[in-house]
């Protein structure tokens, strides 16, 4: 099927393969700990893996000056990061949790007044190279060999690991072979997201230049035109950006917005989706808000990292994510 115009995004393979595809994917599991005790340790593989079918290619490729501006204001910079009680602007509230792990800031272990926690993952077990999902199967999916949006890379499942307590999606580019890697939540381990919600990762990442992340809400439906959220988002060499494509028309940008941080640096990112706007929050202070042309079909978390296309990838490095966790919203 033809890209998208104005701006060439994504392939949408056949929508009934896919479906039939992720189904078996997610329905196989680990039948034994010994099994899963074996991957952690990069002993024999299980006899099962997770395999999901081709999925929609869903990371924008915004021009330097995309269109239309952003609705709402956004500071260049956002405030410090808040202190141990997780307690963060706009009444996020978020319970700070009792060990800080691979970034020295703990994973929230509760959700705050109005949200209910339905996810949650600080990676306190590894898993090899090549191992994955291994214990992690009835909580993650990661994509598996077809290309990535930019028809240069490959997703590649053995580009996932879970190292020193972070989840490792590594990237790279030589001998004319291009890696890339993208993982998807399974929360209560269905396939599958919800209506309205939070969505917060703290992660970094290494400036590979030519790579590109798009950690974001793709629709249930497999249908672009339910819309798009995506932050954070931006070349791994650039800056931090915040995107929301519009449901029936989503080649234009309801909103973008630029946080003016690079992805070097240790920094949690969260989507605030409420009925009435969405919230980009870092470090658990509110960066932006838009209430325009706001999705309404039930979502789920997919976290891309692949080639930016424009620029030829060059080198290797990792994106590490050190814990995420999903919320309903409940007014």
């Amino acid at each position: 099927m033809p890209r998208r115009p104005p701006r060439p995004r994504r392939v949408v393979a056949a929508v009934g393969l896919l479906v039939a595809a992720v189904a078996v994917a997610v329905a196989v599991t680990v039948s034994t700990s010994t099994a899963r005790q074996a991957d952690d340790a990069g002993g024999p593989t299980s006899t099962s893996t997770s395999t999901p079918g081709r999925h929609p290619d869903v990371t924008d490729r915004p021009s330097s000056t995309p269109s239309p501006e952003p609705t709402s204001s956004a500071a260049a910079e956002p405030a410090p990061s808040t202190g141990a009680d997780g307690t963060g602007v706009g009444g996020t509230g978020a319970g700070a949790g009792v060990a800080p792990n691979g970034s020295g800031q703990a994973m929230p272990t509760s959700s705050g007044p109005g949200w209910t926690r339905t996810f949650s993952d600080d990676f306190a077990h590894p898993v090899a190279a090549g191992r994955f999902p291994g214990r992690y199967d009835d909580s993650w999916v990661a994509y598996d060999g077809f290309t990535d949006t930019s028809g240069i890379g490959d997703y590649r499942a053995d580009a996932v690991s879970v190292r020193d307590g972070v989840l490792d999606l590594a990237v790279s580019a030589g001998d004319g072979a291009v890696t890339s890697a993208a993982v998807v939540p399974l929360v209560g381990g269905e396939w599958g997201g919800q209506v309205h919600g939070r969505f917060s990762v703290r992660m970094r990442a290494d400036a590979v230049p030519g790579f590109y992340a798009a950690f974001l809400l793709w629709s249930d439906g497999n249908d672009w035109d339910d819309g798009e959220v995506d932050f954070p988002e931006g070349r791994l060499d650039g800056t931090v950006r915040g995107y929301n494509h519009t449901p029936g028309d989503p080649s234009v940008n309801s909103f973008v917005g630029d946080t003016g941080i690079s992805f070097d640096g240790w920094h949690t990112y969260t989507i605030e989706w409420r009925p009435d706007r969405i919230d980009y929050l870092v470090d658990d202070r509110v960066w932006a808000t838009t209430s325009e042309a706001l999705p309404t079909a039930s979502m789920h978390w997919v976290m891309q990292v692949e080639a930016a296309g424009e620029t030829p990838p060059d080198g290797a490095g990792h994106v590490e994510i050190d814990w995420a966790t999903i919320d309903r919203y409940d007014g």
